[in-house]
């Protein structure tokens, strides 16, 4: 089974006010952190999809020149993070892949043993069509999607990401696994949420 992927690296950082992909967390990039667990997991290969390809300064060079890495520019992004979505999704299709696995760049806290239970658990039933995370009853990403759901993710559109589509019927097709560590879905959107990362790395130092 070839599960790809797809690190939604496009947006604006609005309400931080400045490109927070870059922002340093210790000795490395706030956007570098989960691509280098998406790097060391099973995954087979990682698209990362930015909105500019001359702004990926955030990615170190080893991490650039690791053949799992794939930069893809969206010209498209600013028009929502579905547009990011679809054109990894579009990717994907082309190198044949049975899923995608879609991850943000701003959540510094996901674990190689999260994505390869989401995958594992996909692999051991075929028939899954989404294994996602879920924290006190909400999903949210990373969110694994096995080819079957192609169709209803290129249909998104503007700002809606994937986890638009899980509901209703689409939710009894899939696995849901609890997260009960909500700090391993943490994302950072505001300047409160930065310094709140940076204290818990220091803690960590």
């Amino acid at each position: 089974m070839k599960i790809i992927g797809i690190y939604l690296a496009a947006g604006n950082s609005t309400r931080m006010g400045t490109h927070k992909l870059a922002l340093p967390v210790g000795t490395m990039s706030l956007g570098s952190l989960a691509l280098e667990t998406a790097l060391n997991s099973p995954l087979d290969e990682i698209f990362v999809i930015t909105k500019d390809i001359d702004d990926t300064e955030w990615i170190p060079s080893h991490m650039k020149s690791n053949a799992k890495c794939t930069i893809i520019q969206c010209p498209t992004s600013n028009e929502g993070q579905s547009e990011s979505l679809r054109c990894g999704i579009q990717h994907a299709q082309e190198r044949h892949a049975d899923g995608v696995l879609v991850m943000l760049a701003d959540q510094p806290f996901i674990t190689v043993q999260m994505l390869s239970e989401m995958i594992t658990c996909m692999s051991e039933k075929p028939d899954c069509r989404f294994v996602a995370t879920t924290s006190k009853q909400v999903t949210m990403p990373p969110v694994l999607f096995s080819a079957y759901m192609y169709p209803e993710l290129l249909k998104l559109r503007g700002d809606k990401g994937a986890r638009a589509i899980l509901k209703g019927d689409f939710l009894q097709q899939g696995k849901l696994l609890n997260c009960n560590d909500k700090r391993l879905v943490f994302d950072v959107d505001t300047v409160k949420d930065y310094e709140t990362l940076k204290a818990f790395n220091k803690g960590n130092e």
